[in-house]
C-alpha cells in the first residue's frame, strides 16, 4: 500500500485521477465518508462488546442485548465498506495474474471487473430491497430489545446503490487507462 502514497501530499492516499470531475470527486468523497461512518459503527460495537466483557467480569452482569445489536450492526457496517473497497481497488484480487500486466491491461481488468462489481451490487440491490418490503409487510423484532430487522435495510440498500455508484467510477476510469486517455492507474482506484 505504500506505493499508493503521493510522494507530495505525504498521506495515505494517492491523489485523484486526471480528469476526475468535481461531480465524481464529489461522489467519491460520500463514498469515503460512509466508509469512515461504517468505521464508527464498528468502533462502536466494539467498546460496546468490551464493556459488556468488563460488566460481566466485574459485577456478573453482562449486557443483555449486545449479541443482537452485534448482529444487527455489524451486517451493516460490512456493507457500508464496499463502495470505498471498490472505488480504492481494494477488493480481492488476484495480483499473480495481473503482475506482468502492461499499465493498458491492467486497466482494462479494472474496467472488466467493474462491469461484474456493477451486476453484483444491481443483483443485491433489487433482492434487498425485496427483502426490505417483505420484512415490512411480515414485521419481526429481536428477542431482547425488540428492535424491527426492517431498520437494517435502509442503510443496507444506500451502501449497495453507493456501491454501483463505486463500479460505474471505476469502470470510466478504467476504460479512459485502457484508451489511454488520462486513466488511473489501475493498481488502486484513489478516493478523493
Amino acid at each position: 500500500m505504500s506505493a499508493l502514497v503521493h510522494p507530495a501530499e505525504g498521506g495515505d492516499e494517492p491523489p485523484p485521477p486526471p480528469g476526475r470531475g468535481k461531480f465524481t470527486a464529489l461522489l467519491a468523497a460520500a463514498i469515503r465518508w460512509w466508509a469512515l461512518l461504517g468505521g464508527v459503527v464498528t468502533l462502536g460495537l466494539a467498546v460496546m462488546t468490551a464493556l459488556g466483557a468488563i460488566s460481566n467480569i466485574l459485577f456478573n452482569k453482562p449486557f443483555a442485548a449486545d449479541y443482537e445489536l452485534v448482529k444487527h450492526f455489524i451486517a451493516i457496517a460490512i456493507f457500508m465498506f464496499l463502495p470505498y473497497c471498490q472505488l480504492t481497488g481494494s477488493n480481492v484480487t488476484v495480483d499473480i495474474f495481473t503482475e506482468g500486466m502492461s499499465a493498458r491491461g491492467k486497466a482494462a481488468m479494472v474496467a472488466f471487473s467493474s462491469v461484474f462489481a456493477a451486476a453484483f451490487s444491481v443483483l443485491l440491490l433489487v433482492q434487498m430491497y425485496a427483502g426490505f418490503l417483505s420484512y415490512i409487510a411480515y414485521p419481526e423484532v429481536t428477542p431482547v430489545l425488540h428492535l424491527p430487522l426492517w431498520t437494517a435495510f435502509p442503510p443496507i440498500l444506500l451502501s449497495l446503490a453507493l456501491l454501483l455508484v463505486a463500479s460505474l467510477i471505476t469502470f470510466i476510469e478504467g476504460w479512459r487507462g485502457f484508451r489511454g486517455r488520462g486513466g488511473v492507474p489501475p493498481a488502486a482506484l484513489p478516493v478523493e
